[in-house]
């Protein structure tokens, strides 16, 4: 804990600086409600989350061959914003 990453756009350009403060790993089925609302997707609600991330899992592993499970485990990070946009400075 306490990495700082810097956040790339799609053109690879540095758009903002994160500081990790916190990981853990998780089955998905016991991520908490309020760690999936703090992603802040979509309409903020569990149900959105689960959905999105079965949906996508499910796709991704099927393409290696692999089948999507309830208790897989999912690293999960908590990070704070430390900079963003044209303040970024490498």
């Amino acid at each position: 804990t306490n990495d700082y990453s810097i956040i790339l756009n799609s053109n690879d350009e540095p758009v903002a600086i994160i500081k990790t403060i916190e990981v853990t790993v998780t089955p998905m089925n016991e991520v908490s409600e309020e760690f999936a609302i703090a992603e802040g997707e979509g309409d903020r609600t569990y149900n959105y989350w689960r959905d999105t991330h079965v949906r996508f899992f499910t796709k991704e592993l099927n393409e290696l061959g692999l089948n999507f499970s309830e208790d897989m485990l999912l690293v999960c990070e908590r990070f704070e914003l430390v900079d963003v946009n044209n303040k970024v400075k490498l």
